[in-house]
């Protein structure tokens, strides 16, 4: 208990001094340097990691489990191009990423291009693909070939301006430049039953964030999600007169059990006793004679 009492208390005073320190918001540690600083932590306290709580070590080997899975969980290209779009009169309309300035140029509908002299301008960018690969200070700019609908002419001047602005490729929470992943300000198991009017030319609603970043907003999310369907079952509950809190699943344990013996004579018929093999293929067929004679007697009351 005094151990895990010593843990918290350190764990806040890291908290409170990361905060107030404004250049450590843009540093990043590493899996293994991080590991070996809890581990002094305690060797300096002279308790070995074996000799830890269970909790604290298995708090500690899902942060190095963690640690080591960053790489292969974060973006491996960065996430704006910052690639800006142009109209006829090089007037900026928006940012795009390069994958959609090419296919621009593959349909031949626009071309590299430069702003207005007095903009300051891209460094001349010809129709090439040699063009588009240049120095990291270069910007790259296409000009459509057509006369756009002027999409920007309903939307506000803070959504024009974002979407005019070139984006960073940085944490949007401690500004890390390091690891990166997508994090969906509206969750993507929500935003994939909206209209296509709320998720078509929504970036802002996609930020960047490092994975700790990530995993301190997931967390909450969560809770929040789960509140949420908690709510709407009681609301259900209240409207349909139930008695009982809807389950989000529904238990059948004989259903469980008729599944299992289904499993076993197909995976371990060949090394099982013929006695238990008769008995396993007496319930599934029990089973399956039910559910036919449940839907002849749906077929006829429906008739």
């Amino acid at each position: 208990a005094a151990a895990a009492s010593i843990y918290i208390l350190q764990t806040r005073r890291q908290r409170r001094s990361s905060d107030d320190d404004a250049d450590a918001r843009g540093s990043t540690r590493s899996s293994a340097s991080a590991i070996d600083d809890e581990t002094n932590y305690y060797r300096h306290l002279g308790v070995t990691e074996e000799n830890l709580p269970t909790h604290i070590q298995r708090e500690i080997y899902k942060e190095r489990k963690r640690k080591a899975k960053v790489e292969l969980i974060s973006m491996k290209t960065p996430m704006y191009d910052n690639v800006y779009m142009l109209d006829t009169n090089r007037e900026r309309m928006c940012t795009i990423s390069m994958k959609k300035a090419k296919w621009y140029i593959r349909k031949g509908i626009a071309e590299w291009s430069t702003f207005k002299d007095d903009d300051g301008g891209c460094d001349g960018m010809d129709n090439n693909n040699t063009a588009e690969e240049g120095g990291e200070e270069e910007v790259k700019c296409i000009r459509l070939l057509f006369q756009h609908n002027k999409p920007n002419a309903d939307r506000s001047s803070d959504e024009v301006l974002y979407l005019q602005s070139a984006k960073q490729n940085i944490c949007v929470a401690c500004g890390s430049d390091g690891h990166h992943i997508r994090h969906y300000i509206v969750p993507y198991s929500y935003r994939s039953l909206l209209p296509e009017e709320y998720k078509n030319h929504m970036s802002h609603d996609i930020v960047i964030l490092c994975p700790d970043c990530h995993l301190a907003c997931e967390r909450p999310t969560k809770r929040r999600m789960k509140d949420m369907e908690y709510e709407l079952r009681m609301k259900l509950v209240e409207e349909d007169g139930a008695a009982a809190e809807m389950s989000p699943v529904i238990e059948d344990p004989h259903l469980h059990h008729i599944r299992g013996c289904a499993i076993a004579l197909v995976k371990w018929k060949d090394n099982m006793p013929s006695e238990k093999i008769a008995g396993y293929e007496k319930e599934v067929r029990e089973y399956l004679a039910s559910l036919c004679n449940n839907n002849n007697e749906d077929e006829r009351i429906s008739l």
